[in-house]
């Protein structure tokens, strides 16, 4: 769940029924996957909601089992992107997404860590220091250090280095 920056909207993931969106006590459904997309053009690689992420610049992130949407404006229908291994996640199951005080976003993935700044990928893997390639959960303190939760303990990424405990 995740709720944008006024805190009058709420967005729900779902196992299987997209995402639910709760708005001045209403409720109507964003699905991208399923017989529901046959009226709009949405972008949403599966119904299966892992994550959600209001970014700072109103966009909102949606990681799925099969990739990430970004989806801008207020009209369910308009302006959705899907994002996969082809554009430079490292791994389509998305668990986790978090940005940093530089605006980048950071996914969690079953297969190690991607960070996007807008149009640059960069990923990590066990390979570069985490301490799993399977990231659980993510946020960022008011520091800018990066935390990580894993299968494996914990991973901080601080001044261009990660640290693991476990």
């Amino acid at each position: 769940m995740a709720t944008d920056s006024d805190g009058d909207t709420l967005y729900i993931g779902t196992n299987g029924a997209g995402v639910a969106r709760v708005f001045s006590n209403e409720v109507d459904g964003i699905s991208g996957a399923s017989v529901l997309a046959q009226w709009g053009p949405m972008i949403l690689p599966s119904d299966k909601i892992y994550s959600i992420l209001i970014a700072p610049d109103g966009a909102r992130w949606f990681g799925t089992d099969m990739g990430v949407a970004r989806h801008m404006g207020q009209n369910s229908l308009d302006n959705w992107t899907a994002l996969t291994v082809e554009n430079g996640l490292v791994n389509n199951f998305v668990q986790a997404i978090a940005s940093d005080k530089e605006g980048k976003i950071w996914f969690g993935t079953k297969g190690g860590i991607s960070v996007f700044d807008g149009s640059v990928w960069t990923s990590y893997t066990e390979k570069d220091g985490l301490g799993s390639n399977n990231i659980l959960c993510i946020i960022v303190d008011n520091n800018g250090v990066v935390w990580m939760g894993t299968d494996n303990g914990v991973t901080v990424f601080e001044n261009g280095k990660f640290i693991n405990y476990r």
